[in-house]
């Protein structure tokens, strides 16, 4: 059985976010979409579409712990009997959410933003941001939610779809593949357009992970599988069934990376050494609202340099220095 896709609003620069429909042996969603009146007025439409309704829905199984993609989540248990499911990675962003984005609101304001070189005004307008997009969510009830395993196995729509550990864009990131049919939900892992690699706050006592480094190698896991058709979290279906091999989409992305990692380091040794000037200078095409989106990349684009021993980091007075090795 093929998912059904629903494409929910969500208000945000991502665009649409897709939740995915299995109607048997019993209604399933993967993914619930963005908390908000519109959001919410679209899944029921989209529902009724099938001749369901939210108190049909028996499981919502979710990707990633992403508020587009878990925020209305809340609000499908607080209307069904529904269970949520999350890999255990992810499940305290759905049980204690309020205390999750404080965590990484305290990370990016007193922290990591900091580090990266940026005014406190500057700091002040992202995480006012960011706490606005936090918002975006409810708490569920401990009780309606249940983990699954990095490596498990989901039973969807009748067949039995393995779960695969895909961090990068999110460490807590999972896409479910069916062998039998060759099929793969990407969720946010793999898209036409190459996904961020969010800057997550570190677990106590161990580094920031190097999160497109990691995406990197989530990519190489996902290119060896036989895939026929991919279902993403955001835009349309793609695969040799749809003319488009996931393939020519992972290579696509790889080329893109390493061009702008090149383009990086051009820019450390022509004398511009902290990420908040190197932000300004490789995504001087947006305007300056609209740069703090590139950070993350940015970061990624660094974090791949000094693997590759070609770039060394230092602090100077609390601000992280790129410097080119040898120098």
């Amino acid at each position: 059985m093929e998912p059904i896709r629903l494409e929910l609003p969500t208000g945000l620069d991502v665009g649409p976010v897709n939740v995915y429909l299995f109607r048997q042996p019993e209604p399933v969603l993967v993914d619930a979409g963005l908390k908000s009146p519109e959001s919410w007025e679209a899944l029921q439409f989209a529902l009724a579409e099938h001749n369901l309704t939210v108190m049909d829905i028996s499981r919502v199984i979710i990707t990633h712990p992403h508020v587009d993609h878990f925020g209305q989540a809340g609000t499908i248990t607080a209307h069904s009997d529904a269970d949520v499911w999350i890999c255990e990675l992810g499940a305290a962003w759905l049980t204690d959410s309020a205390e999750m984005w404080q965590q990484r609101l305290d990370y990016y304001r007193q922290e990591f933003l900091q580090s990266v070189g940026y005014e406190p005004a500057i700091i002040d307008a992202v995480t006012g941001g960011m706490k606005a997009i936090g918002d975006q969510s409810d708490p569920i009830p401990p009780e309606r939610v249940h983990t699954f395993a990095p490596d498990g196995v989901l039973q969807m729509g009748g067949l039995a779809w393995q779960v695969i550990h895909t961090p990068g864009h999110s460490s807590a990131q999972t896409c479910f593949y069916q062998p039998e049919t060759r099929q793969l939900l990407s969720a946010d892992h793999l898209l036409q357009t190459t996904p961020t690699p969010v800057v997550e706050r570190p677990l106590s006592a161990q580094d920031r992970l190097p999160a497109l480094p990691q995406f990197m190698q989530s990519l190489d896991r996902v290119a060896a599988l036989d895939i026929e058709a991919v279902y993403p979290g955001h835009g349309r279906p793609f695969g040799p069934r749809f003319d488009l091999d996931h393939h020519a989409v992972i290579d696509k992305q790889c080329a893109r990376i390493q061009q702008r990692k090149t383009e990086c380091l051009q820019y450390i040794q022509s004398g511009i050494y902290v990420p908040a000037l190197l932000v300004d200078k490789m995504y001087a095409h947006h305007p300056p609202q609209f740069r703090f989106a590139g950070l993350w990349m940015l970061i990624g684009y660094l974090d791949l340099l000094l693997a590759d021993g070609a770039i060394r980091q230092e602090t100077i007075s609390g601000v992280w220095h790129y410097y080119p090795t040898g120098d």
